[in-house]
């Protein structure tokens, strides 16, 4: 999955993909991978980066056409489960509404939605471009 602004980002702050990737604590190699779309950034980088820039996850992803104030929070994986449940039932979907869509199993949604795993992140981004919600939003990062 590519979100074309993480290099807009990084090359309009003058920085290379190896200063970001010593910012994530990965090789250069990892983050030109998630740059250029050959792998997705995991959740926990994506919310490191957004803080680092001090810029909008949403912003980030393209889900949002500008920057987006924001909170710097704890990732959370409870919070965005309760986040994840509160969103289906708001639209009055089951479990299986998503879990088919996406591709997983029950056991992998619901793991989500508990918050004893942390959503991955094509997940999340693929559930709000459906329901036309926000990832700042879901992971508690939203003023």
């Amino acid at each position: 999955m590519k979100f074309d602004r993480l290099k807009e980002i990084r090359e309009d702050k003058d920085l290379t993909q190896k200063d970001i990737a010593k910012v994530l604590n990965v090789e250069r190699s990892t983050y030109a991978g998630w740059e250029t779309g050959k792998d997705t950034i995991p959740l926990r980088r994506l919310h490191k980066l957004s803080d680092y820039y001090k810029i909008s996850i949403d912003y980030m992803t393209g889900l949002a056409s500008k920057p987006t104030k924001y909170r710097v929070i704890n990732l959370d994986a409870k919070v965005i489960g309760n986040n994840l449940r509160a969103l289906r039932k708001s639209n009055n979907l089951t479990q299986k509404d998503i879990f088919i869509p996406l591709n997983t199993t029950s056991s992998t949604y619901s793991a989500y939605e508990t918050g004893k795993v942390l959503i991955k992140t094509a997940f999340l981004y693929t559930i709000c471009k459906t329901y036309k919600t926000s990832m700042d939003e879901i992971m508690g990062k939203k003023n």
